[in-house]
């Protein structure tokens, strides 16, 4: 079992993890510096060798770049269930969070302050596919936060204080909003105004597998 870390030593190595999936690369000590605000390389390197002698570093000699949280490490890290979203609040308001889902940070490509869970609700999409599986009522579904989607996308959009979640498709003077459903009473939502997007639907946590954890 590895050594507990320090608050500031847990810090550092998670602007380790965010920047090593930000960049695409391990991080050099200047860039750690500047993304944990620290004032000085000697406090990086300080903490750096306390991650790699707790081992929750790898670290090969003779080569920049060459800082990586350790593989054994791979520790899940938890992203907000989101209750609410409504117009004029921010997503990961205090109020909205209704609790922490756990997720496999190596996963997602990017900080895991861009994400969001939400639970699905009815058959709108249960003909969908997200890394092969379906959004059925009561999945949890994986949103990366962004305001902008490509055509074909499965989104997360707000219509008044509402939130849907649907395909995107880009009409010649609209956007459509399709469900992917077996029930047919589920209809495309058309949207001639500005379209409010919250983010694109990545993962899906079914129900089933939430109960056998």
């Amino acid at each position: 079992m590895k050594k507990s870390l320090t608050p500031q030593q847990r810090r550092i190595l998670n602007v380790i993890k965010d920047l090593t999936l930000e960049l695409g690369k391990p991080p050099t000590l200047e860039e750690i510096r500047k993304a944990s605000r620290l004032n000085y390389i000697s406090s990086v390197q300080r903490h750096v060798e306390a991650l790699k002698e707790k081992e929750y570093l790898d670290h090969i000699p003779n080569q920049s770049r060459s800082l990586s949280p350790s593989l054994s490490n791979n520790q899940k890290v938890n992203i907000p269930l989101v209750g609410n979203i409504a117009a004029g609040t921010p997503i990961l308001a205090i109020e909205n969070i209704e609790a922490y889902i756990p997720y496999e940070p190596s996963k997602y490509k990017f900080k895991a302050e861009d994400y969001f869970f939400l639970r699905a609700a009815g058959d709108s999409m249960n003909q969908s596919s997200i890394e092969g599986k379906t959004i059925d009522d009561g999945d949890f579904i994986l949103v990366k936060k962004q305001n902008a989607a490509e055509s074909g996308q499965i989104i997360v959009a707000l219509l008044g204080e509402d939130a849907t979640v649907k395909k995107l498709t880009q009409g010649s003077d609209c956007y459509i909003l399709k469900p992917q459903s077996s029930n047919p009473n589920n209809k495309p939502i058309y949207v001639f105004d500005d379209l409010v997007i919250q983010g694109i639907v990545i993962d899906v946590i079914k129900k089933g597998v939430m109960k056998d954890e």
